[in-house]
């Protein structure tokens, strides 16, 4: 089997496809993965055939429980990433059975660490012959009479091959393969796949994919094509997007793409993780001062016209009378977007936004791949998620967004990526 990923900007019609194709073959079961409970309604209403969402009530306190009496029974399924990362092997194997097409709504969360265990844990764990670290660092379970309580997550997900042990400190999950290789068919929809992490481990676990662009017909259907990122209307989006320049116009100076660096700041890094990690309180305040001025003098904008975003950790120290940043994570008392946000309208009214960092993978994911080979392309991995942020608010209308974007090298792929550069 052969992934099909259908790598199409925002707009482009990659749900449309997906809802026209699952009508078409209405003989087939489905099961659609998707960020948000608010897009599940969008397929049961816009779908013949009768999709069914996990409900903890059916499944005696749990939605996997129901997920499986769902898949039992052979019925289409919609449900979110989270719960698609909780199916079982009793689960998928019923899945391949019942040759069920899965449909995946932007990529899955495939890599994460597991922070809880910490190196103590896993000296303990090395010298007590409970697990055996191979040569590409998988984790292999040891003792099958263990029955403890500490590491009895250990024990279940090294069963399943899926964990490996990075720099004898940094214990990684990997999503196991048969949560894809047991469907039938595949689709991806999502958008700058190579910068992506799922890519990297579709390659690392010779996943086989191909990438595809979607277009409407002059009948109003739509069809995939060869992939062509020349079909995107870049350009157009480029003369929409209104980014902020620092300016001196006579006694008028504006600097605000640079004022909050110092003579230690390399301007490429600057943003980035570790600089929010080191930045002093000066240039954090300089931030926030900028982040007032751009929204009540340069472009001015009712909180309710603007959405931001920074790293999370570092959101709070940033917020002000313009931007936005609810305590309790309630996304309608503030104007907050965490920058991965995807697959979701709700702001696609607000007419200006603010990205206040630069985006670099973790870099222990980046060893964790150059480990095995696999190079990690940043730059792609940086424009992707400006690009889905962006695509958040009005330009999904195809309406002028202004855009504070201070970091300069996120500028630079912005305009590499409008100029088809990369």
């Amino acid at each position: 089997m052969t992934i099909k990923v259908i790598d199409a900007i925002c707009g482009a019609g990659k749900t449309s496809y997906a809802i026209q194709y699952m009508n078409e073959h209405t003989d087939k079961l489905f099961i659609y993965v998707t960020p948000f409970l608010t897009e599940v309604q969008r397929i049961k209403d816009q779908t013949l055939q009768e999709f069914h969402e996990p409900n903890s009530k059916l499944g005696k306190g749990k939605k996997i429980n129901h997920v499986k009496e769902l898949v039992e029974e052979g019925l289409s399924i919609v449900m979110t990433h989270e719960l698609f990362a909780r199916l079982d092997e009793e689960i998928l194997l019923n899945i391949k059975r019942e040759k069920y097409v899965l449909i995946m709504d932007e990529v899955a969360n495939v890599l994460d660490t597991l922070d809880e265990i910490d190196k103590d844990d896993i000296r303990v764990m090395r010298d007590s012959n409970l697990i055996k670290i191979e040569g590409d660092g998988q984790i292999t379970w040891l003792d099958p009479l263990y029955q403890g309580k500490k590491f009895n997550d250990i024990k279940l997900l090294s069963q399943k091959k899926n964990l490996f042990l990075h720099n004898n400190s940094i214990i990684f999950w990997t999503m196991p393969v048969s949560n894809f290789k047991s469907f039938k068919e595949v689709f991806i929809l999502t958008y700058l796949f190579d910068g992506q992490i799922q890519k990297y481990y579709y390659e690392m676990k010779e996943i086989d994919y191909k990438k595809h662009s979607v277009l409407k017909n002059e009948n109003g259907k739509y069809e995939l094509t060869k992939y062509d990122k020349h079909l995107e209307p870049r350009y157009e989006i480029g003369q929409l997007l209104k980014v902020y320049k620092d300016y001196q116009n006579g006694k008028s100076v504006s600097r605000m793409n640079s004022n909050y660096l110092n003579k230690k700041n390399n301007p490429e890094k600057a943003l980035s993780k570790s600089w929010y990690n080191k930045a002093d309180s000066k240039q954090i305040e300089q931030l926030k001062k900028n982040l007032v001025s751009i929204f009540r003098t340069q472009k001015a904008v009712s909180n309710d016209e603007l959405f931001w975003t920074s790293f999370k950790t570092h959101a709070s120290s940033l917020k002000n009378v313009k931007c936005k940043l609810n305590k309790k994570e309630n996304r309608s008392k503030d104007n907050f977007v965490p920058f991965n946000t995807r697959a979701t309208n709700y702001y696609a009214d607000r007419t200006a936004t603010a990205f206040l960092l630069n985006r670099f993978m973790n870099p222990n994911e980046n060893q964790f791949f150059l480990y095995r080979g696999i190079e990690v392309n940043e730059e792609l991995l940086a424009i992707s998620d400006l690009i889905q942020f962006l695509f958040r608010g009005c330009i999904r209308n195809n309406e002028p967004m202004y855009c504070y974007i201070p970091s300069s090298r996120m500028r630079r792929l912005l305009k590499q990526w409008v100029d088809f550069e990369i």
